[in-house]
């Protein structure tokens, strides 16, 4: 059955049970993922997915169903199941269906230059990927990874008050891991690039990038523990902000789960941060016009010269606070209901490059990896203690790669403890950015801790 036909259908169903007012949220998606290993294709996968969710308001309560099929059996079951749904809920939290808002930006997601794309080109690119990486460097002895996807999709709402909003996307994205062997040691690196055209994507310059961070790993040492001045940088910070995202969820505040409770106005941060939320970034992986709750986007900031400004908000958590939503309510999938989430959250660039901030640590850390997010670190508290590696700086200079050492802190404490921020904005593979920065100190635990 046609959109269209199935919504109107469905809709005068509604009604007829009835709801007062009744929404629909559709996704179309389709994917390739293309992946080799030792010059041969290892897995092809080509996706096509489509999902459809209605939520119905009885009161001031709104039940949620979901389907797959676009029938007339779909129609029955999503009208009967979201007022099973209704009556199941016991949270006294209003409810909206968003009547919408007068204009909505602009925004570019679509590149007409991915459309079509000829499988065997992107299989090229893969392989090209391993060739290129080999002929660079002989020490490359494997790959924990080669491979290149596509992914595009459309997706729209429509509400009884009349809203029809519709957007779609697609991205390209390569990347290859090479390993390299020193001695009895195996050490990889990573390469990458998010292309909206085959244009944009260079094998060699990937392979490059990726064997080049493998070298730079070469001959690394733990460093005696104690309390360092350090570099954090970009990538490295943007894995923490992504682990500590939630704590500037206004849901999260609400039910207690944040420490940013009743912190508005106030200072949380050292005053050259500014952390934003900005849904209109040009070519950002989560640009959009409007949330999965029909509100139009705006760039929201979070904090500002170290003030936190406000939180982030869906139409629910708006109403409960009594601001206006700041149009970040969207689904994680067709099938699921209304949270708060960012889009392209980052923290605004200084003007000092990597060198400058280099020499003004003069002796300390560079960490360009954290690991163990998932388990060392405390979203709520804000505590973490995690697996890290960098480089040791010795009067301005990078004098050699660093392992087998423990960076501990606080990230509310590390807000406020940043001294510097880097130029060097960048979004890796994500829709969380940041520039590399500098922190006062940080506990490292390596040598001869117990």
């Amino acid at each position: 059955m046609e959109l269209d036909v199935f919504v109107k259908s469905l809709f005068k169903k509604a009604k007829e049970a009835g709801f007062s007012e009744y929404e629909v949220y559709y996704v179309d998606k389709e994917s390739l993922s293309i992946s080799v290993y030792k010059g041969e294709v290892e897995k092809y996968n080509l996706n096509n997915s489509y999902g459809l969710s209605f939520r119905a308001k009885l009161g001031d309560k709104i039940g949620y169903s979901y389907t797959e099929i676009l029938d007339e059996a779909a129609i029955e079951m999503l009208v009967n199941r979201a007022k099973e749904n209704v009556l199941a809920i016991e949270s006294e939290d209003v409810q909206f269906i968003y009547e919408g808002d007068k204009e909505y930006k602009d925004i570019s997601t679509y590149s007409d230059a991915l459309e079509n794309l000829p499988a065997d080109k992107l299989i090229k690119i893969a392989l090209d990927m391993e060739n290129e990486a080999k002929n660079y460097c002989d020490k490359v002895e494997s790959f924990s990874g080669c491979a290149v996807s596509y992914s595009s999709g459309k997706y729209g709402i429509i509400n009884s008050k009349g809203l029809n909003l519709h957007n779609k996307s697609n991205i390209l994205t390569a990347y290859v891991v090479p390993v390299i062997k020193e001695g009895n040691n195996m050490i990889d690196g990573f390469g990458y690039v998010v292309a909206k055209s085959l244009d944009e994507v260079d094998a060699k310059k990937i392979a490059k990038m990726g064997v080049d961070e493998a070298l730079s790993k070469i001959g690394a040492t733990s460093v005696k523990s104690g309390n360092y001045k350090v570099i954090i940088n970009n990538e490295a910070m943007v894995s923490l902000l992504s682990t500590f995202a939630g704590i500037f969820s206004a849901d999260a505040v609400q039910k207690g789960l944040s420490l940013l409770k009743g912190k508005e106005g106030e200072v949380i941060a050292a005053n050259n941060v500014n952390l934003v939320d900005d849904p209109h970034l040009v070519d950002g992986l989560a640009s959009v016009a409007f949330d999965d709750e029909g509100v139009a986007t705006n760039k929201t900031y979070l904090i500002k010269e170290g003030t936190l400004e406000s939180l982030l908000h869906n139409l629910k958590t708006a109403n409960k606070a009594g601001v206006k939503s700041t149009g970040n309510g969207f689904k994680n999938s067709y099938a699921s209901p209304i949270s708060v989430s960012p889009t392209n959250f980052y923290i605004e660039p200084g003007s000092k490059n990597i060198e400058e901030l280099i020499n003004l640590v003069g002796n300390g850390l560079m960490i360009t990896d954290f690991a163990g997010l998932h388990s060392g670190a405390n979203s709520i508290t804000g505590d973490f203690s995690l697996a890290a590696k960098g480089f040791y700086i010795e009067n301005g200079i990078k004098v050699h790669p660093v392992e087998q050492i423990t960076v501990a802190g606080n990230f509310f404490n590390l807000l406020k403890d940043i001294k510097e921020i880097g130029s060097d904005l960048k979004f890796p593979m994500s829709s969380v950015g940041s520039p590399s920065i500098v922190i006062r100190e940080l506990s490292v635990a390596g040598e001869g801790s117990n």
